[in-house]
């Protein structure tokens, strides 16, 4: 499953540029999000949200893009 570079839009309308590791059908199985301090790899959804200062509910559900 190849990683794909985007962006990544939360429900609050907060982007980041974001990597999403897409599988053949075409489904996301997981984010890594660009923020200022690193990269934020998304497992667990309250503690993915906590490291933005956000609740999952500020988070989910996100909407994102892919670029390549």
């Amino acid at each position: 499953m190849p990683w794909k570079n985007g962006k990544i839009t939360f429900d609050d309308g907060t982007t980041y540029p974001a990597e999403f590791l897409v599988k053949e059908d075409g489904k996301v199985w997981n984010a890594k999000v660009h923020k200022e301090d690193g990269v934020i790899q998304e497992i667990d959804a309250h503690e993915f949200a906590a490291k933005f200062g956000k609740s999952a509910a500020d988070v989910y559900p996100y909407s994102y893009e892919i670029t390549d």
